[in-house]
């Protein structure tokens, strides 16, 4: 039932057919026995949301799951709110902004989203087909985010801002160079340039375990600036 629940939430848009939900939740049943399962299901699922407060008039009960023409979906009566919608409406307001120029509302914007991930979309579904295209999508918008306030925080003088964001890109992808680099950048600003070279040596030896590749032409020339001022 929870399974059927998660899966019309993420499908609102479109209904989702009876045999789809059984071929997909019981594969090895025959057909008797898998609309049974499936007929069970919703009716368990039914009684869970009919538990829910309703603002329906007249006190009257609300049918959460509608079937129709053997497709099942969430009924429009209902109103539904979720934390990926409020992150996605922010994130497009931060990208429009960007475009508009309004760079420190655009962060705004991308702040509250960031603050919304709380990690990878449905991770205890983590090897369902259905959540995959999902979740990369989530974590990559996450990722784009974290990275544009990295460079906007720096270049607006928050250096110590710039370098966490830098670090919580590197926590998803360890291979992100642009973060990398960045990160050399604030920690020279910083004073802290022995940190920016180790930052490089860290870029270059992950870049070449995971990929047999070495830093772009412009990290390395970000590094060999540094390996002159020290006198190199």
């Amino acid at each position: 039932a929870l399974t059927i629940l998660k899966y019309l939430l993420a499908n609102r848009a479109r209904p989702v057919s009876q045999d789809h939900l059984m071929g997909w939740l019981w594969p090895d049943s025959n057909l008797k026995k898998a609309r049974w399962s499936l007929n069970s299901a919703i009716h368990s699922l039914r009684k869970l949301l009919g538990r829910c407060p309703s603002s329906v008039s007249g006190g009257g009960s609300v049918n959460y799951i509608v079937l129709e023409e053997g497709y099942y979906r969430l009924s429009p009566a209902v109103g539904v709110a979720t934390d990926i919608e409020d992150f996605d409406e922010r994130y497009e307001r931060g990208r429009r902004l960007e475009r508009m120029g309004r760079a420190e509302e655009a962060a705004s914007a991308y702040e509250d989203a960031v603050a919304l991930y709380r990690g990878d979309y449905l991770l205890e579904d983590l090897y369902e087909d259905w959540t995959m295209v999902e979740r990369e999508r989530l974590s990559n918008a996450h990722v784009e985010m974290l990275d544009r306030l990295a460079v906007y925080y720096m270049e607006s003088g928050q250096l110590r801002d710039s370098v966490r964001a830098c670090y919580k890109v590197l926590e998803k992808d360890r291979c992100h160079e642009d973060s990398h680099r960045l990160l050399m950048s604030c920690y020279v600003r910083l004073g802290q340039r022995g940190r920016a070279l180790r930052q490089y040596r860290l870029c270059e030896r992950i870049l070449s375990q995971e990929y047999g590749t070495a830093p772009s032409t412009e990290t390395r020339s970000l590094y060999q600036s540094l390996l002159e001022d020290e006198g190199y």
